[in-house]
């Protein structure tokens, strides 16, 4: 039995059209399966949005420190992460734990410097509490660091002052002006 040749095409073009058909049904198939978009931007100038955000440096001497947020937003074209609930644990070089939380803060992801603010406290590991408004990190220095008013509290006094200075390598925390205690 010979086709004619306009049965051929008429059969090829039912043929690919019967594949395209069941691609497309498969690929409608697939994405109605697939778990929604995870990742919400939030602005045009936000990359990616993560929750549960978590960044560790080890650095001289095993110095180490991680931060932790609630959620980061991070834009790639300004090397900056956005962060909002921080938490900070330093690990010195010889073994000092220092604890920062604040409510929001800020990581220049190119040069690893961070800013922190609101309700910024820094517990260390012997009980000492200090509070101030903001807190910056400085990568090339390897220090935390403010000029703002810091309020050190612990069992045995309250001391005020200003400025506040820590040290990543040795754990050397200093508060250079203005300073007064009260002793309990």
């Amino acid at each position: 039995m010979k086709l004619s040749k306009k049965a051929i095409i008429i059969s090829s073009i039912a043929i690919v059209s019967l594949v395209i058909l069941i691609a497309v049904a498969a690929i409608i198939k697939t994405n109605v399966n697939k778990p929604k978009n995870l990742l919400k931007v939030l602005q045009e100038s936000v990359d990616l949005q993560i929750k549960g955000f978590v960044y560790t440096e080890v650095g001289e001497a095993n110095a180490k420190w991680e931060v932790k947020a609630d959620t980061a937003t991070y834009n790639k074209k300004q090397n900056l992460a956005v962060l909002e609930k921080v938490q900070i644990k330093l690990t010195t070089s010889d073994g000092k734990v220092f604890t920062m939380s604040a409510d929001k803060g800020q990581m220049f992801t190119d040069k690893k410097n961070i800013e922190i603010k609101g309700n910024v406290v820094i517990t260390s590991d012997n009980d000492d509490r200090f509070s101030t408004d903001h807190l910056n990190y400085n990568d090339a220095e390897k220090k935390f660091y403010t000029d703002a008013p810091v309020t050190m509290e612990n069992k045995r006094m309250k001391l005020t002052g200003t400025g506040l200075t820590l040290s990543i390598n040795n754990g050397k925390l200093s508060i250079p002006s203005m300073v007064k205690a009260k002793i309990n």
